[in-house]
């Protein structure tokens, strides 16, 4: 999709008033052009959209020049969304599904029978990073299941590990706009290199990088579609939906204005495990935001994957909140894969709670001295994030300073005021979202306007990693509100 596209997408969602946003429409648009006399009755089964939102959706694209009529592309529709969102396929490319046996492919993907002869050569997994070779046909479905949920036309896909090479067959197609893979494994990133070039793949790059350091900027709110298949740990798959939720493209800016966009896909492998364990594995999807739309049980199989039993999950997952904002965060775990968890290691699936301290300075100390007014703020930034607030407590020191402490349904939060320094401390300290201890912060910065401000975030709780007294400070981490 080209910029022109998302923004006319954008600004046509939000006048619609549909939910789904941009990749809604992108969705109507891709079954439109796929099937071109569907009904909105079958159209909203397709996309999930209700009926009424369809209506609206098409007439704003009527209004916008995108389509000839409410119920048609029309040629003019057509051509726009070959030229705009790169849609090649004006017909259903898998009409009986993605699973096929790989000896019987449709004629439109028998070129992927070739891919046999590279997928044979990958390196040897290493299985201290959680590395299994996924089968030959499993690769091949994978791709083919991209294909049919139109995820590869005029995307930009980035994975995130990918020693099984999906990311070759998915370049071979030659349908998608941009291609990344971000590996720790040098034999992995130089194999993939070397296959693309002899197959003279477009568009598609290649990083070392460990996902526990800070992505670099470029790579950040760029992709529409996340393929990743992370350690089976759940550590692993927390820092890895983290990471897949910074390289979506969720911001877009349309003359000095921000639109949040969801709806972005992440395709996750990922083992089955004991119910309990499970639960806290969706329970991670969910926290960070995703939403599962499609679980396919048993959908990879791995060549001698005994870690998981040979066979692991696929899910296909849709993100539907934007509540984080650390994209700089270094997200030092100390032990993300099985192997290292077999040692003995107790690695947390979620912290208990969230805390959060600030430091704010003033040049001008008679800010400070307006106790009313910073109480008010301090409580304005409460209840506009959703945190509800039992019971507030205040005291004004003699001659000047002030603190107000707030018990929460989620724990607390207080502030201190320190006039003849020019300072306020804050501390929040949350159990339920990330989100709403971080807000706080940003809405503090915002209405207080201090000259220097530093702020900090630590995960606390019983079920996280014992630390050292004086290693302590390593598992702080500076946050950047900016």
């Amino acid at each position: 999709m080209n910029e022109n596209a998302e923004v006319i997408l954008t600004l046509i969602a939000e006048k619609a008033d549909l939910a789904e946003g941009l990749e809604g429409i992108r969705s109507i648009l891709l079954y439109m052009y796929r099937f071109p006399t569907l009904k909105n009755k079958k159209l909203a089964q397709k996309t999930g959209i209700a009926i009424p939102a369809l209506a609206a959706v098409r007439s704003e694209l009527v209004k916008a020049g995108v389509i000839e009529k409410r119920n048609r592309l029309g040629l003019k529709g057509q051509e726009w969304v070959k030229e705009n969102l790169h849609l090649q396929f004006d017909f259903d490319p898998l009409p009986k599904d993605f699973d096929f046996p790989f000896e019987n492919l449709p004629k439109l993907f028998e070129f992927l029978k070739d891919s046999t002869n590279y997928l044979e050569s990958r390196p040897e997994p290493n299985y201290s990073y959680d590395q299994a070779h996924a089968t030959i046909p499993t690769v091949v479905e994978r791709t083919l299941y991209l294909a049919k949920k139109g995820d590869i036309e005029g995307r930009k896909l980035i994975f995130l590990g990918d020693d099984d090479a999906t990311s070759i067959l998915v370049g071979l197609t030659n349908l998608a706009d941009l291609i990344t893979v971000i590996d720790v494994d040098d034999k992995i990133l130089n194999y993939l290199s070397d296959v693309a070039e002899l197959n003279s793949i477009k568009n598609i790059g290649f990083l070392k990088h460990d996902l526990r350091e800070p992505l670099p900027s470029n790579f950040l709110n760029n992709y529409d579609v996340v393929i990743m298949d992370p350690p089976y740990t759940n550590q692993g798959l927390r820092l890895f939906l983290k990471r897949a939720k910074q390289v979506l493209r969720t911001s877009i800016q349309i003359e000095k204005k921000q639109y949040i966009s969801i709806g972005k896909k992440c395709i996750l492998c990922f083992g089955n495990k004991p119910p309990k364990e499970m639960q806290k594995i969706q329970m991670s999807i969910l926290d960070h935001g995703f939403v599962i739309k499609e679980m396919l049980p048993d959908f990879n199989r791995y060549e001698g994957a005994s870690i998981i039993g040979q066979f692991s999950d696929l899910y296909y997952l849709t993100l539907s909140e934007i509540h984080e904002d650390e994209g700089q965060l270094r997200l030092k775990y100390p032990k993300i894969y099985t192997s290292q968890l077999k040692r003995g290691v107790d690695i947390p699936f979620r912290p208990i709670g969230h805390h959060f301290v600030g430091e704010i300075q003033f040049k001008n100390q008679q800010i400070l001295m307006k106790n009313e007014e910073i109480h008010r703020i301090f409580l304005e930034s409460l209840f506009s994030t959703g945190i509800i607030v039992h019971d507030v407590f205040k005291y004004a020191f003699h001659p000047y300073g002030y603190t107000a402490i707030a018990i929460l349904k989620s724990s607390h939060a207080a502030i201190h005021t320190w006039p003849e320094h020019g300072y306020i401390s804050i501390d929040i300290f949350v159990c339920d979202e990330y989100s709403k201890g971080l807000n706080v912060m940003k809405i503090l910065k915002e209405k207080f306007q201090p000259e220097h401000s530093r702020f900090y975030y630590l995960e606390r709780g019983k079920e996280s990693q014992k630390i050292d007294d004086d290693k302590l400070s390593d598992n702080i981490r500076r946050i950047q509100l900016d």
